[in-house]
């Protein structure tokens, strides 16, 4: 157990996560989410699901009361005039993929709430058959009931013990740290489980859906085109990545696109080149995913942190990650 998690283990006994929710600084807050539903139903991969739809009402019904939830036009405004946000405690509220649910659950749930929310939307899986890579690993697992995986490149084997969630979570974070090209990955996957099936149907939103939830309201930026890994890419396939899905949004949606969240999001998954990209490519902002609040948000404006709303957190469990999170 590290420093960090002895003290708030600590803290907590002593009845002092209060003390430090009480005095979290002003900045903005920003919380991320992908699925909403029930991640027992799903045949894809388990750990996209962030809440039901009953705990998403929960978690705004919360927010509210304790942040000035704010949409990215107004964070703009804070990156042009950062004082603005010195006073405030504010908070945006993301999804990431394009997930069906998105539409179907979530933004109902955020009109009832009257509250905005920005989605970042991988333009290669909308309109498209094709089921992301994540999901196919996950429905290999499950489908093959395999014991243990272990690609060429890894040194150690991957073993399910019990947890099937556990193990497709353990399998794609060894996909993810190898470096190399995931559909590469998928295709060793598929060979030594023997998988010849087809694969499900994938439950993404459509064009029209899209369209529907920004004229109510809600923010669309790019999430890129392929969902790939962008710093084990070429700079032509950055390019391509951040531009391409940047055109297919305002040519299908009519609006300007200018703000991003990189796939995946951990500190390995970009660098200073994809950085260079973003600008060059007319992007304004963008959002990592790696809790940490944001205050000197003018100088960080393309590695803006957000926290992760998970399946059964409480408020208390929000707090007390929210407590003891940098301040950037």
């Amino acid at each position: 157990m590290d420093l960090k998690r002895i003290q708030m283990k600590i803290e907590s006994l002593m009845g002092l996560t209060g003390h430090r929710w009480k005095n979290t600084p002003n900045g903005l807050y920003s919380i991320n989410l992908h699925r909403v539903g029930d991640l027992e139903k799903t045949s894809g991969d388990p750990n996209v699901f962030s809440c039901t739809e009953e705990q998403l009402s929960a978690h705004l019904a919360f927010m509210k009361t304790q942040f000035d939830i704010v949409s990215l036009n107004e964070v703009k405004e804070f990156i042009a005039q950062p004082s603005l946000l010195s006073k405030r405690r504010c908070m945006t509220i993301t999804f990431d993929d394009g997930y069906a649910d998105n539409y179907e659950c979530a933004f109902p749930i955020l009109k009832s709430h009257n509250v905005p929310a920005a989605f970042f939307i991988a333009t290669g899986l909308i309109g498209n058959s094709v089921l992301p890579w994540w999901d196919k690993v996950a429905y290999i697992l499950k489908h093959k009931q395999l014991k243990q995986v272990q690609l060429k490149s890894w040194k150690h084997p991957v073993c399910f013990k019990g947890d099937m969630k556990l193990f497709i979570r353990h399998v794609l974070k060894e996909i993810k740290a190898t470096g190399m090209e995931l559909e590469q990955q998928i295709q060793e996957l598929e060979e030594i489980s023997a998988f010849q099936g087809l694969y499900p149907t994938p439950e993404f939103m459509d064009w029209e859906q899209l369209k529907l939830m920004h004229q109510q309201g809600m923010t669309i930026g790019a999430h890129s085109h392929h969902h790939y890994i962008l710093s084990a890419l070429t700079d032509e396939d950055i390019l391509f990545e951040l531009q391409h899905s940047k055109h297919l949004l305002e040519k299908h949606l009519g609006i300007n696109v200018n703000a991003f969240s990189y796939p995946v999001g951990n500190q390995s998954t970009y660098n200073d080149g994809v950085i260079e990209a973003l600008k060059s490519s007319g992007y304004e902002l963008a959002f990592n995913f790696r809790p940490g609040v944001n205050f000197h948000i003018d100088k960080k404006r393309y590695d803006l942190h957000r926290f992760p709303i998970e399946p059964n957190m409480t408020p208390d469990d929000f707090k007390q990650m929210v407590s003891y999170a940098k301040v950037y």
